[in-house]
Parts: C-alpha cells; sequence; structure tokens
C-alpha cells in the first residue's frame, strides 16, 4: 500500500506537532533523571521516548494495517526490528536524532520519519525543530526543502569538496586536502542530508548504518537526483544494515569521493 499524496501534509502537520507540543519544550529545560545513557554510550531523553511514543499512537492512523519502527522501541525490544522484514508498511521513526546536541543545548537535531513498504522507502521526512527547516520527498514526486523543488545530479567538479565523514572515513577524506577541502564529523545525519539537498555539503559517508538515521536521507537525496550506495557498491538494505555508506549530491561527486574512501572499489557504483 502506497502512502496517498493527502497524507503527507498530515504526516508534517504530526511531526511539527511532536516537536512543538513534546521536543522543544525540553529543549535546555531538561531536568534530572530526564536524560539516560543506553547501551554503547548514547544519549536518550525524556522527549525522545515521549515523542516517539507520540508519533508511534499517530501515524498507523494514517495507513490502516501499518506499524512502527521507532530507534527507542527497537531498543527496548530488539524483536521490533524484525518489522521491517514483513509485508506491513512501516513507519520508521528517529523522534529526536542528534540527541547529544539536544541534551547539551545545542539546536543541531532533527525528526526523521520514513514509510517504508516491503523494505523500500516510499517517502521520507526531516525535520529540524529549531530551524524548522523541512525536506519530504515521495517516490516518484520529487523532493522538496522548505517548499522548494530540489534538483541534484549536476557533475559538481572534482575537487574542494565539502562533506561528513564518520571515524576511519574521516581520516581518509583529511589525508586528500586536493579533493576534499573540509570534512566534519557526524553530529546528526537529519542535518547533514538537509545539507546536501541545500547545496551546503556535497557528501557524507557513514560506517553505522540503522534506519531511522538514514532511511530517510539516503531516499531524499537519490529521489532529488543524487547518488547513495555501500563504497562496494552494494545497495543499501534497510533491513541489514551492514557496511560503510557514501551519500553524494551526484554520481560524478559519489565516484570522486569513494575513490578517496575506498580506493581499493574503484569499480564499484
Amino acid at each position: 500500500m502506497s502512502i496517498v499524496r493527502s497524507n503527507h501534509e498530515r504526516v508534517s502537520e504530526l511531526i511539527r506537532a511532536a516537536a512543538v507540543n513534546i521536543i522543544l519544550p525540553r529543549f535546555r529545560a531538561l531536568g534530572e533523571g530526564e536524560v539516560d545513557e543506553k547501551e554503547g554510550g548514547e544519549l536518550v531523553t525524556v522527549a525522545d521516548i515521549e515523542s516517539e511514543a507520540w508519533l508511534a499512537r499517530h501515524l498507523p492512523e494514517l495507513v490502516p494495517g501499518s506499524v512502527v519502527v521507532g530507534e527507542e522501541a527497537v531498543f527496548a525490544d530488539r524483536s521490533v526490528f524484525e518489522r521491517l522484514s514483513g509485508d506491513a508498511p512501516v513507519w520508521v521513526i528517529d523522534p529526536v536524532d542528534g540527541t547529544w546536541n539536544f541534551a547539551n543545548g545545542r539546536p543541531t537535531f532533527a525528526v526523521i520519519v520514513a514509510y517504508v513498504v516491503r523494505g523500500e522507502v516510499e517517502a521520507g521526512w526531516i525535520y529540524e525543530p529549531v530551524s524548522e527547516r523541512l525536506a519530504f520527498g515521495a517516490r516518484g514526486e520529487g523532493v522538496s526543502l522548505d517548499g522548494r523543488a530540489i534538483s541534484l545530479g549536476t557533475a559538481g567538479g572534482t575537487s574542494d569538496f565539502v562533506g561528513t565523514a564518520a571515524r576511519y572515513l574521516r581520516e581518509r577524506a583529511e589525508a586528500a586536502p586536493e579533493t576534499v577541502r573540509q570534512v566534519f564529523p557526524p553530529r546528526c545525519a537529519g542535518n547533514e542530508y538537509i545539507r546536501i539537498l541545500s547545496g551546503e555539503r556535497s557528501f557524507s559517508a557513514y560506517t553505522k548504518l540503522l534506519p531511522w538515521d538514514h532511511a530517510a536521507g539516503s531516499f531524499l537525496v537519490r529521489e532529488a537526483g543524487g547518488h547513495n550506495a555501500l563504497l562496494n557498491g552494494g545497495r543499501y538494505d534497510l533491513t541489514r544494515p551492514k557496511g560503510d555508506m557514501l551519500t553524494a549530491t551526484s554520481l560524478d561527486v559519489w565516484e570522486t569521493i569513494r575513490d578517496v574512501l575506498a580506493p581499493g572499489n574503484a569499480d564499484a557504483r
């Protein structure tokens, strides 16, 4: 079942409502006991938990029979992740992407929602509550950022790129200043995808590929005409999120940055 056009704005309204009523009232106002640490050292706040629960109640009402895979729900019960492999449509939710920023009073965080059918993203939303920037796209219908149509895919040159890269991929990018002018560590995947859509960044490269972080954003960039794939040329599989992934404003940029990050995979696309 595909999401009907009339529901696109309703999803945006629900995301904004969660931000206004649950997330922003806690921004720079978290009390004692409202921030916790998960396995692996990642932070979770009461805003993450409550906003995900609220969206998980309301989004399935738009598509009868649909289910939810949320970051915090999976942390509480790993079996929830298996819904991505089922036949029911899935709403994938990251209630507060960039929780460390949020918990430390920094404004770079986002709400991310992807609508997935049998492992394929059909629509995606990224909303930044502080800046109020909203990226949205649906399969075959294009992508918009704050209501402006986005078109990527131009070559964009062969050097002087600015992007984001994680861990050892950042080290490799920093070792190639003739190609990469500046590379930032990742702080909020949603923000990085919006920066690619807006033209502020040329690429992002990640080693951790959890679907609530990347399903919507990688889809939006592809749908707008950019390119996204694993560094070995493989396809990003939401149900088995393994490998290193590169997203770029065009195939030409992707290939140029891939040659920097993984020169041994020069024949991959």
